[in-house]
């Protein structure tokens, strides 16, 4: 999607600041879930977004979601890598629990900065026709929003939030980030996320390596067996209404790979 200017209202998210993967890796293993989800994919956040994106969305009539690149990246070298979650189910309005479809890849660390264990992890319910690029040539300024739910500006730390945009593109000073991507929210915008499993630092490096090398039926193949593991929750009744695609067998894995190869944009699953 192209923007030319910033819209008065959208949600924000600093991305990187869960899993530490690079941005463009995040953007084409999206791109991936995107095609095999018909257009929608999931983008984990670590925090809720309350009623705010409801709000706005009825106020505007549709609702984008941009995303900077957060502005400290993780620390490389000489740190041991850690297990993470990978989440495998959303909950609905009516607390029921229902399974997220087997190519969708979200991590997120297993404690929070303040050194709790993590307990609630969100996803961004995303859409777009066309093929996810990177790069505009807009900057968000944080001194100028205004959260829509509580009128105040935003927390250092929130890394999520759904906003109004108080300055004038001219008007615009201080802190500012690059937005480098830019999405369509659908209903319901956001999910809970639950049953999380248990993501070995091994798994994580294999999964991103597949990605960065372009390896669309390795990444299928690592996500689909990852995803088949007990998590740590019980289990409880699912159905497959909002995410109702269907699995990815071998064949179509390879041909997708193929299609891929060849430099195309659409997939026939």
């Amino acid at each position: 999607m192209t923007l030319k200017h910033l819209p008065p209202t959208f949600c924000w998210t600093k991305t990187g600041t869960e899993s530490g993967e690079e941005l463009p890796t995040i953007v084409l293993q999206k791109e991936w879930e995107r095609r095999l989800g018909g257009g929608r994919f999931l983008w984990g956040v670590g925090q809720s977004l309350g009623t705010s994106a409801q709000i706005a969305a009825h106020r505007t009539g549709s609702l984008l979601a941009l995303f900077s690149p957060a502005s400290t990246r993780p620390r490389k070298g000489g740190r041991k890598r850690e297990d993470m979650l990978l989440w495998n189910a959303w909950i609905d309005s009516t607390g029921q629990v229902r399974q997220l479809p087997p190519h969708a890849f979200i991590v997120s660390r297993t404690v929070l900065p303040s050194g709790r264990r993590r307990e609630h992890h969100y996803a961004l319910v995303c859409s777009s026709p066309t093929e996810l690029s990177m790069g505009t040539r807009l900057y968000v300024h944080p001194e100028h929003l205004r959260s829509v739910s509580t009128g105040k500006p935003l927390g250092a730390a929130q890394s999520a939030a759904v906003v109004d945009c108080t300055s004038r593109a001219g008007d615009l000073s201080g802190k500012r980030y690059p937005v480098a991507l830019a999405v369509e929210l659908e209903a319901p915008y956001f999910v809970r996320l639950a049953q999380p499993s248990v993501l070995k630092a091994r798994d994580f490096v294999k999964v991103t390596k597949a990605t960065r090398d372009g390896d669309f039926a390795a990444f299928i193949e690592l996500v689909g067996r990852l995803r088949t593991r007990p998590s740590q929750e019980r289990v409880r009744g699912f159905t497959r209404d909002l995410f109702d695609v269907a699995p990815v067998d071998a064949i179509a894995a390879f041909n997708a790979a193929q299609a891929l190869a060849q430099g195309q944009t659409s997939f026939a699953l």
